[in-house]
C-alpha cells in the first residue's frame, strides 16, 4: 500500500497538469467561438487571430502548474482587438479571452479534480482487469 501511495504522489502532478492543459483546450474552443474575425472586404488577415488562439504545454515549477492560453505571432494585434471595447465586432466580442476565462474561473478546480479522479479511477479499473 505504501508504495502505491507513493506511486500516486509521485504521478499526481503530472496527472494534474494534464488535466489543466484538457481543460484550458476547452476554454480555447469558447475562446475561439467568441474571437472577433475582420468580415470587412479586403481583410488582411481575416481568422487570424481566431485561429492562433491555442494551449500551450504544461509547465512545471516544483509544485506549482500552469498552462499558458495564448494567441500566435501571426496575430501581434490581438490586445488591441481584445482590450477595445468601443469596438463594433460583427462576429465575436472584445474580451474574449477573459470572460470565458471568468467564468469559468469558479468551476475550474472542479473541473481539473474530476478529470484526475476520473483518469486515476481509469488506471486502477485497467489495473484490476488484470486479475
Amino acid at each position: 500500500m505504501a508504495a502505491t501511495l507513493r506511486s500516486i504522489a509521485k504521478q499526481f502532478p503530472d496527472d494534474v497538469a494534464k488535466a489543466m492543459y484538457q481543460e484550458a483546450n476547452i476554454e480555447v474552443v469558447e475562446m475561439k467561438r467568441r474571437c472577433p474575425v475582420d468580415v470587412s472586404p479586403h481583410a488582411p488577415h481575416p481568422g487570424n487571430l481566431r485561429n492562433s488562439i491555442h494551449a500551450e504545454l504544461p509547465i512545471r515549477d516544483g509544485l506549482n502548474i500552469s498552462v499558458i492560453i495564448a494567441t500566435g505571432k501571426q496575430a501581434p494585434y490581438a490586445i488591441y482587438v481584445h482590450e477595445d471595447p468601443d469596438a463594433i465586432h460583427t462576429i465575436g466580442e472584445w474580451k474574449f479571452i477573459e470572460n470565458p476565462l471568468k467564468e469559468s474561473a469558479p468551476f475550474m478546480s472542479q473541473r481539473i479534480g474530476a478529470r484526475v479522479q476520473l483518469d486515476r479511477y481509469k488506471q486502477v479499473k485497467v489495473a484490476g482487469d488484470e486479475e
